[in-house]
């Protein structure tokens, strides 16, 4: 594959990237020219996060593959733009750009923040040698808690807020009575300003009872949890 990769690299790497120097031939005794068609290309993607924290750094990782001459490999120095339709919207915005690696690895690399459920389109508007192509992908977002634990003598407390943007809105307790218990709903209350909630967490009497928080999910979010935590009576 290296082999292949380093070929498509170095026809990047001239006026006409390896294709025959007339881009137009004329066909001998036919009066007329003859149009070369440009080699196909498709965005492959690299492996990345598909689910992110809401905030978090979303990273691109991708290449603009083709076929040139019986050989395979990915297109060294050509941009991409990208764009993101948020889950709800019909329109495309348009982020940035990137240009692929000259390296050993040709890639393309974009980073943006992880704002909600969306949809991002990488495009390839091509090139006198190699076509345009355009690849879609998805990330789901979930939502924070930003919790804390108080101890109490009867009970902890596990108060926080939940971000973003998730003030009057119901956020469900949930308990579980042994390590493989499926979690049930204990209680509910309505988030106030700036998503704040505070819940209290009981003990048994003996042995040791599991929590966790969580909000349904929307079209902007995913189903969210908080993360696990345990309260016994010392």
């Amino acid at each position: 594959m290296s082999k292949m990769r380093a070929a498509l690299v170095g026809l990047t790497a001239t006026a006409l990237l390896g294709l025959p120097v007339a881009a137009l031939a004329t066909t001998a005794g036919s009066g007329f020219q003859q149009s070369v068609s440009r080699h196909a290309t498709h965005i492959r993607w690299l492996p990345f996060r598909h689910i992110h924290a809401a905030g978090d750094p979303l990273t691109l990782v991708g290449q603009v593959v083709s076929q040139a001459h019986g050989q395979h490999g990915a297109l060294a120095g050509v941009e991409v733009k990208v764009y993101r339709k948020l889950a709800g919207s019909t329109t495309w915005v348009y982020l940035g750009v990137s240009t692929t690696d000259a390296g050993g690895l040709p890639r393309f690399r974009f980073v943006t923040p992880s704002r909600r459920n969306a949809h991002y389109r990488v495009t390839f508007a091509g090139n006198s040698s190699f076509g345009p192509t355009s690849q879609e992908t998805w990330l789901t977002v979930y939502r924070l808690f930003n919790g804390q634990i108080i101890d109490g003598t009867r009970a902890a407390t596990y108060k926080g807020n939940v971000t973003p943007f998730y003030t009057h809105r119901l956020i469900t307790l949930q308990r579980r009575t042994c390590p493989t218990c499926s979690y049930v709903n204990y209680r509910k209350q309505t988030t106030g300003t700036n998503g704040l909630f505070g819940f209290s967490l009981p003990a048994p009497a003996s042995g040791r009872w599991w929590w966790r928080v969580t909000v349904a999910g929307t079209v902007a979010f995913m189903p969210s949890y908080g993360g696990t935590i345990s309260t016994q009576v010392r």
